[in-house]
């Protein structure tokens, strides 16, 4: 196992299948640009639907890639990354039910758990450790602020990996962070070697312009509802706050 080439990996990425957001981008052409940018697994990971198929799975697998079932349910309130298990919109009414259906083969990630915003885990987070598998890195960040370090904290106190994903909406975040995974090419492979932390984070800071950039090309992706567009808003804010009110600040990656 050690003469290994790590795989790299995302887990955590949107298409236009969402039904939630309006992406211009397909799961197909999702998986042309892995293919391109030398991704070995995806798990493409819609709001609430399970964008997945044998023609799908087929397509990438053409590719050289292993396409990877996965969801970004939302369970009471909050996201939720489920990858490699049963979904149905509405199938999970607690996190409770996850934790008790969840199977050895399946993968319960946190995403963005501390990033400004009702859907994001906070405190939830503490309170059912026990159902998570790993805690995710983001991608949206920089030297000033970066939502993810009490994340880190959380991932090393409880002795979880920490992946790295981009939670793509549109193409130019995918690939900015990504994790590299010790594994044999195959789904349940991939699952048990995240498990077992033979998994290696990459990613960088972004500069200031990048990250207005990303925000606005997100927002115009977004349905938004008042309360969505509140939310959103309030993540913006927190961000420039963040950065007014510490400018000492500096991110640092495991």
């Amino acid at each position: 196992m050690t003469n290994m080439t790590p795989l790299k990996v995302d887990l955590h990425i949107h298409t236009k299948e969402d039904e939630k957001d309006r992406i211009r981008y397909s799961a197909y052409d999702l998986i042309d640009a892995a293919y391109s940018r030398n991704f070995d697994a995806l798990a493409i990971t819609n709001h609430d639907v399970l964008t997945y198929s044998p023609e799908l799975k087929s397509y990438a697998a053409d590719r050289g890639i292993v396409l990877i079932p996965g969801v970004e349910a939302c369970i009471e309130g909050k996201h939720v990354l489920l990858i490699n298990m049963p979904y149905e919109e509405g199938c999970f009414h607690s996190l409770r039910e996850v934790f008790e259906q969840k199977a050895a083969n399946n993968l319960v990630i946190a995403p963005h758990p501390y990033f400004p915003g009702s859907t994001s885990l906070h405190g939830e987070l503490e309170a059912n450790a026990h159902l998570f598998d790993a805690v995710e890195y983001c991608h949206f960040y920089n030297h000033f602020v970066n939502f993810n370090k009490k994340a880190v904290r959380f991932a090393h106190n409880h002795h979880l990996p920490i992946v790295g994903n981009s939670d793509a909406h549109v193409l130019e975040q995918f690939g900015l962070t990504y994790s590299l995974i010790l594994a044999e090419k195959d789904c349940n492979a991939i699952i048990e070697a995240i498990k077992d932390g033979r998994v290696k984070l990459v990613s960088r800071p972004l500069s200031l312009a990048q990250l207005l950039v990303i925000f606005i090309r997100v927002f115009s992706t977004r349905r938004f509802t008042w309360k969505k567009s509140v939310q959103f808003i309030r993540t913006g804010a927190g961000f420039i706050r963040r950065v007014i009110q510490r400018p000492s600040s500096c991110a640092t990656i495991p």
